[in-house]
């Protein structure tokens, strides 16, 4: 009898487990699902740290006997898309938004790879990459990986890793961003179309179909041509454009939960509709879109690269699409690198992403549980 337990409670993830920890047991036995996670999370990372990792700012210093961190700056120029309020911060003192010292206006106008640093600071702990993505080094125009600049340079003198490792904050933002978008309005109207039903669920339907019939590139590349060309931009439409699926998935699940005993006890109680809907339904209902996030997420950096590639991103941010649309030019003249690198870590993301969410879509299946 004891045997014939311990057979059951394997199967079921063992006593007491919730909903997400059996979830979590059956997804590291996927080793191509785990995989796809750690590298996903390693892009993340990545981004997360990229103004200390590739920075011609030191990451903290001393100037003159006072202690100072120019590249804690960067962090916010980096992360913040919105080109006004990146110029807002930088009219305003650094001890006015961040503390990092008194004396980064004089740190600021040192150019740090060409002066003398051991006359100007004290000590330095500098990036593993020296190089900012939008520095240029007029010495080393369209040169191939050496000591100097590990994966090469490109025809402005601009440095190829630290492009790359930039390119992974954009790839993220552009992920994040839009997917939280779709998320938003995806659930927010599958909700309201699976509980209500009648003449509401048939026109957000019909609106869903109308706009899942059109290609979505070209309606994304036809709306962004219309646009200053930008990130935000990019971020917004493809996440304005990208909620059908998951609408699809909320609709369905909340047509499953509104009959169920607790949503009849919820509304035979008298309560408002909205807490129905929000606090008794949707955390039922979303389990698919934990699914769908992560195809999401490796759609639009395909989509963003593939719209940087034709000229239609933001010509000051350092995509991994305009990098190759760059290196295309070069290619005869061997200049491989400034595809082959770019290429590459394009395909690592997309597939990583996609190895995730197949991984964890077959951890939700009850079907699929060994």
């Amino acid at each position: 009898m004891s045997g014939g337990g311990g057979g059951a409670s394997e199967l079921t993830g063992g006593e007491g487990q919730g909903y997400w920890a059996i979830v979590w047991v059956q997804l590291k036995k996927d080793m191509a699902g785990m995989m796809g996670l750690c590298v996903a999370a390693l892009l993340f990372f990545t981004a997360v740290g990229a103004p200390l990792i590739a920075n011609d700012r030191p990451i903290v210093c001393s100037y003159k006997g006072n202690i100072s961190a120019p590249a804690m700056v960067s962090y916010v120029d980096t992360w913040v898309p919105w080109r006004s309020l990146q110029f807002q911060l930088k009219s305003f003192k650094v001890g006015d938004t961040l503390p990092l010292g008194d004396h980064y206006e004089e740190l600021e106008g040192l150019t740090w790879l060409e002066a003398d640093e051991t006359e100007a600071m004290d000590w330095a702990v500098w990036p593993p990459i020296p190089w900012s993505p939008n520095q240029f080094d007029k010495n080393a125009l369209k040169e191939r990986p050496s000591d100097a600049h590990w994966l090469g340079t490109d025809n402005q003198g601009r440095d190829v890793l630290a492009r790359m490792v930039h390119g992974t904050v954009v790839a993220m933002l552009v992920g994040i961003i839009s997917m939280s978008i779709a998320g938003s309005i995806g659930i927010t109207l599958g909700l309201i179309a699976g509980y209500f039903g009648g003449w509401i669920d048939i026109i957000l339907s019909r609106i869903t179909e109308i706009v899942m019939c059109f290609p979505r590139f070209f309606l994304v590349i036809a709306v962004i041509a219309f646009l200053p060309p930008s990130i935000v931009n990019i971020m917004l439409v493809i996440g304005f454009l990208g909620w059908t699926g998951i609408f699809r998935l909320v609709r369905g699940e909340t047509l499953v939960c509104r009959s169920l005993d607790y949503v009849q006890a919820a509304r035979a109680m008298g309560l408002p509709t909205h807490r129905i809907l929000f606090k008794h339904i949707m955390p039922n209902a979303v389990s698919p879109v934990f699914v769908a996030v992560p195809f999401g997420i490796a759609a639009a950096v395909l989509m963003e690269t593939s719209l940087s590639f034709l000229g239609f991103g933001d010509p000051a941010a350092p995509s991994w699409g305009e990098i190759v649309s760059q290196g295309r030019t070069y290619v005869s003249q061997g200049l491989w690198h400034l595809t082959i690198f770019p290429g590459i870590a394009i395909f690592v993301t997309l597939t990583s992403f996609n190895l995730f969410g197949q991984g964890l879509r077959d951890a939700m299946d009850p079907k699929l549980r060994q």
